[in-house]
């Protein structure tokens, strides 16, 4: 009493096709994450508490202070931060791109759900960080922005198990 051969073969091509995409997606998510580390560690957060731009600029003044220059996106706050913010960006457009590209596919229920949790998650955690920065980074949020990457991180790895490769 299963689904047609061809409802299950149309079903197995969706998640195929979305899981390279997924994997790409998980992985900006996850070096996000890293660069939230940096701003973190070096009380970046604390520096330029204006979004979206920083002290009146897009890019800040100092973004490539520190010689060699290489060294500018791991040491030099003005770089950790605005690198941070063109991630966290990233991922959320990343992320509603994915969305509407898998709307579009016959994926199983519980991807097209981890699909709208990971969409859901991404905007709470963007949403948030906005919010942490703009208060100053008290610890209250700080903390919350750190849980909130573990959470947003898992509901990637979530949408990865559920394109995982196994029948419908």
């Amino acid at each position: 009493a299963g689904a047609p051969a061809a409802v299950k073969e149309a079903g197995l091509a969706a998640v195929r096709a979305a899981r390279g995409p997924a994997h790409a997606l998980a992985g900006l998510i996850a070096l996000t994450a890293l660069s939230g580390a940096f701003v973190a560690g070096m009380g970046a957060g604390y520096a330029f508490n204006t979004f979206p731009l920083m002290e009146g600029r897009l890019v800040p003044d100092g973004y490539w202070a520190i010689e060699p220059a290489w060294r500018n996106p791991f040491e030099n706050v003005p770089a950790v931060q605005f690198d941070h913010r063109v991630l966290a960006v990233s991922t959320v457009c990343a992320t509603a791109a994915f969305w509407a590209y898998a709307r579009a596919l016959p994926l199983p229920r519980p991807a097209r759900l981890a699909t709208h949790g990971l969409l859901l998650v991404t905007c709470a955690q963007a949403s948030l960080g906005v919010w942490t920065l703009l208060a100053a980074v008290p610890v209250e949020l700080g903390t919350a922005h750190q849980a909130g990457a573990l959470t947003l991180f898992s509901a990637a790895l979530l949408l990865l198990h559920t394109l995982r490769k196994v029948p419908l």
